[in-house]
C-alpha cells in the first residue's frame, strides 16, 4: 500500500504541578533516582542544578538514561498507550512502540526545579491529509481513519513517501 507514512513523537512534561497517579509517581521516583545517581557526578555538592553538573561534568548527561530506569515500571503500566493522546472524537488513543526519558531541569536542593519529559514514539501511521492543525491519519492495515489535533507536544519525527 503506497502513501505517506509518518511517525509521531509525543512529549509529556512532568513537574511538581503535574496531576494524576502516573505523573506523580514518575515525578517522585525520578527525582529520588536523580538525587542518588547525581552523587557520582557531584560528590561534593559543588553544583546545585542538573545543567551545572552537565556543564562541568559532561558524563552527567548519562543521568537521563540512568534516572529513566526508575520509571520503567510506570511506563510499562501504560500498556503502550500514550497518556492524553486521543483522536478528536475521543475514540482512538495513540500507542507507542518506544519511549525516551529526558531530564529538562532539576536541582539537588529544590525539588520544585525537577522537570522531566517522556517522549513517546508511535509506530508508522498513514498520513492522508493535513487540514489546518489537524492530521487525517490511518493505520497501514485498515481503511479506517481518525483525526488528531496537533499541539506543541506533538511532532512528526519520521516522514516517508512510498509508491
Amino acid at each position: 500500500m503506497g502513501g505517506t507514512m509518518i511517525k509521531l513523537a509525543v512529549r509529556q512534561v512532568i513537574d511538581a504541578s503535574s496531576t494524576g497517579t502516573f505523573a506523580k509517581n514518575v515525578f517522585r521516583d525520578s527525582y529520588a533516582e536523580f538525587l542518588l545517581q547525581s552523587q557520582a557526578y557531584n560528590p561534593d555538592e559543588a553544583f546545585s542544578t542538573f545543567a551545572e553538573m552537565v556543564e562541568h561534568q559532561p558524563k552527567a548527561n548519562s543521568l537521563h538514561y540512568k534516572t529513566g530506569f526508575a520509571v520503567g515500571l510506570y511506563i510499562q503500566s501504560l500498556a503502550n498507550l500514550i497518556p492524553g493522546t486521543w483522536d478528536t472524537l475521543g475514540n482512538i488513543q495513540l500507542s507507542f512502540e518506544r519511549h525516551q526519558f529526558k531530564i529538562m531541569n532539576s536541582g539537588i536542593h529544590d525539588r520544585q526545579l525537577h522537570k522531566v519529559a517522556v517522549l513517546y514514539y508511535t509506530a508508522p501511521l498513514l498520513l492522508h491529509k493535513v487540514i489546518g492543525e489537524y492530521l487525517l491519519l490511518g493505520f497501514n492495515d485498515t481503511t479506517d481513519t481518525f483525526t488528531l489535533k496537533l499541539n506543541d507536544d506533538v511532532s512528526i519525527c519520521n516522514f516517508s513517501e512510498e509508491s
